[in-house]
């Protein structure tokens, strides 16, 4: 065999090929792509997303539900999402039933991550949870959506 007719795998491209973070306005990730970000290799987001403490949304794309969480402590927005990727339900009350009663995969299949609002690592977290629940009366997801408290 001639050695320079072998082609030589430098590197294998992964399935989901994820842009470059390209700023916080613009974060909707499904759960697989999340499951990505945190998985793998995705330097620019890991360094975006730890660098923050944050308000979201997780929406259930099948039902149009809204969850709204934050994101405060040391380790930002990163840290807190990585716990749905780790947990599934992110030791949430309500997603655990809709993972007893829909399955597993309801959850990877369904939702959907976005940021609705950012802050320094320095912001206090009594400032950063008032501004979750001014979201949360917003979308009034205490009364149609998946907050419960």
């Amino acid at each position: 065999i001639d050695n320079n007719l072998i082609p030589e795998v430098y590197e294998i491209s992964p399935s989901m090929n994820l842009k470059q973070f390209n700023g916080y306005q613009n974060v909707s990730l499904t759960h697989i792509e999340l499951q990505h970000i945190i998985n793998n290799t995705e330097p620019s987001w890991k360094l975006a997303l730890s660098s923050v403490k944050a308000v979201y949304v997780i929406t259930d794309i099948k039902t149009g539900k809204l969850y709204i969480g934050s994101a405060y402590g040391r380790e930002g927005l990163l840290n807190r999402w990585n716990k749905y990727v780790t947990n599934l339900t992110g030791e949430n009350k309500e997603f655990e039933a809709l993972v007893k009663e829909k399955g597993e995969g309801y959850i990877p299949n369904n939702f959907k991550y976005s940021i609705l609002e950012i802050f320094d690592t320095k912001t206090k977290d009594d400032y950063i949870l008032e501004r979750e629940n001014y979201w949360k009366n917003v979308f009034e997801t205490k009364k149609f959506g998946m907050n419960k408290n």
